[in-house]
């Protein structure tokens, strides 16, 4: 495992927290992301934004870099794994996936998966609106879930969860985290070229931020 990835344990499962904003579940070899948004770089591109090209290529080579590092069986994407409609980014991801045939995929579908489910199917993609793994449910978003049950967990995506960190004068700094309350946790997204929500963690949430490919939990910044 890698010697940045933190050590969380959740609900008597040992969880690893990544620096590439992923969660490794190591008995269920259960790699889990959220938000990629592949395709919104060529999106945004149509619309005359001038985005690089490599973006799309930097989410897929990101992906396949912890794949290999984890190991694991089966890949869950806690939704919006494509930003919008079909373009070449989804064919690259399509042709990415024809070389990972061996790792079974699920997605959580999310606002922003809006393609045909047979598209989903020619990308070898199990499609679900919520998906329960005791002792964890996984959604998109927290915020359209209904009560559930409290002896699972919640684990969902969506927000593009950060903390500001505020220094002395006016000096701030934007950070990606992970974030665990009493009843579920939100995953940073994992796609490049994505904006982030600031949220403003309690005293009884864990907060895990992302810098420099380090994870820094929120209470090693505590006086």
């Amino acid at each position: 495992m890698n010697s940045n990835a933190q050590a969380f344990n959740l609900r008597h499962q040992r969880l690893w927290l990544m620096p590439q904003k992923a969660i490794y579940w190591q008995k269920k070899k259960i790699l889990l992301v959220a938000d990629l948004h592949i395709g919104k770089s060529g999106h945004f591109r149509k619309s005359g934004v001038a985005v690089p090209q490599e973006v799309a290529q930097s989410n897929l080579n990101k992906l396949n870099d912890i794949i290999e590092l984890t190991e694991p069986e089966h890949l869950i994407i806690l939704g919006d794994l494509f930003h919008s409609d079909i373009n070449n980014e989804w064919k690259q991801f399509i042709e990415w996936r024809k070389n990972k045939r061996q790792l079974e995929v699920s997605l959580v579908i999310g606002n922003h998966d809006i393609l045909e489910t047979q598209n989903y199917h020619q990308g070898l993609i199990n499609v679900f609106k919520k998906l329960s793994i005791d002792p964890f449910l996984f959604v998109h978003d927290i915020n359209a879930l209904n009560n559930h049950d409290k002896n699972t967990f919640a684990l969902s995506g969506h927000i593009h969860p950060a903390v500001q960190l505020k220094g002395r004068g006016r000096q701030a700094m934007k950070l990606p985290c992970f974030y665990f309350g009493k009843k579920y946790g939100v995953l940073p997204a994992f796609g490049g070229f994505i904006g982030t929500h600031v949220i403003e963690p309690t005293e009884d949430n864990d907060i895990f931020m992302i810098a420099d490919s380090k994870i820094i939990s929120q209470n090693e910044l505590k006086p």
